[in-house]
């Protein structure tokens, strides 16, 4: 069972891994400072930590990770720098802020998710419309307004719940949690089919179409997780 260490045991550890890295030796002031706390508490927190094997302090008073609290603070730092890259670089978010948030965030992340957020970190930064991607996800959440697609992702694509009365478009794909997707895929819903909306109710709330000459309703939550291109 992997140990769980506190918000606060963890950022004391994140704390001296960081310090160890500017300065030749960490003091219990340097801590304090760096924390924006009182040296009692750090002391205490010394005592604590080392309790655990986490932490050795030296005859003068200095303070060393041992291996083990090496690799706990490593992975608290790792933790922070995912957070604050998709703060900044994805949300947009003032460094100040970001950071504030990332030391908040990086204490409440299984393994899992900290895996995919990192990996989407690193395929915004890959794809070669990943700046165009960001700068429109920015201007929607200053605007509230949806810009035009990414170049080369399809001018002409929609979500099928943007459709209007009359308009014909092929599917592109399926988005939803994976019953939902299933169950529009086994309605016809599939890559290349060719649909046209029918009719929409006064309210927006069911969608009537037809693809492969039947006719279907669906709810308008449904049709937003499917993506269309008009034709």
């Amino acid at each position: 069972m992997e140990t769980t260490y506190t918000p606060s045991a963890e950022d004391y550890l994140e704390a001296f891994y960081l310090l160890s890295l500017r300065k030749k030796v960490v003091r219990v002031k340097d801590v304090a400072a760096h924390l924006g706390v009182k040296m009692p508490s750090v002391v205490a927190a010394v005592k604590t930590l080392a309790e655990k094997g986490l932490v050795q302090q030296e005859r003068y008073g200095y303070i060393e990770l041992t291996p083990k609290g090496l690799a706990v603070a490593r992975e608290v730092y790792e933790r922070h720098k995912t957070w604050y890259s998709f703060l900044t670089e994805i949300l947009g978010l003032d460094p100040t802020t970001a950071e504030k948030d990332a030391c908040r965030l990086e204490h409440h992340i299984s393994p899992l998710t900290l895996e995919r957020l990192g990996k989407l970190v690193s395929f915004v930064r890959e794809c070669p419309h990943g700046s165009r991607f960001i700068a429109n996800f920015q201007e929607y959440s200053t605007s509230g307004e949806r810009p035009n697609f990414c170049p080369g992702c399809g001018t002409g694509q929609k979500l099928l719940s943007e459709l209007k009365a009359g308009e014909k478009a092929r599917v592109v794909r399926v988005g939803g949690q994976d019953m939902l997707k299933k169950r529009l895929l086994g309605m016809g819903l599939t890559p290349g089919e060719e649909l046209i909306v029918k009719r929409i109710a006064p309210l927006g709330d069911p969608i009537d179409i037809q693809i492969r000459n039947y006719d279907l309703s669906l709810r308008r939550e449904e049709a937003k997780v499917v993506v269309v291109e008009v034709i």
